[in-house]
């Protein structure tokens, strides 16, 4: 199966959903679910998201990364 191309759109909803999560992450709220949910897999999160909201999502990524059935 090929690989889907990320376009414009998914980069800006990538960044948005983040930026959500970071924000709930700053609530000290667990922000797994609205990245989990995303559909988006880790490295394409990592590769889109600005660097700041990335800082606080660091342990999110990781347990999505490493669940058996990571995105």
């Amino acid at each position: 199966m090929a690989k889907k191309r990320i376009t414009q759109r998914d980069i800006g909803f990538i960044q948005g959903i983040v930026y959500a999560a970071a924000l709930q992450a700053d609530w000290g709220a667990d922000a797994y679910d609205i990245i989990s949910e995303s559909n988006y897999k880790a490295e394409d999160i990592r590769k889109y998201a600005e660097a700041y909201d990335l800082e606080k999502l660091e342990d999110v990524l990781e347990r999505i990364e490493s669940s058996p059935g990571e995105v």
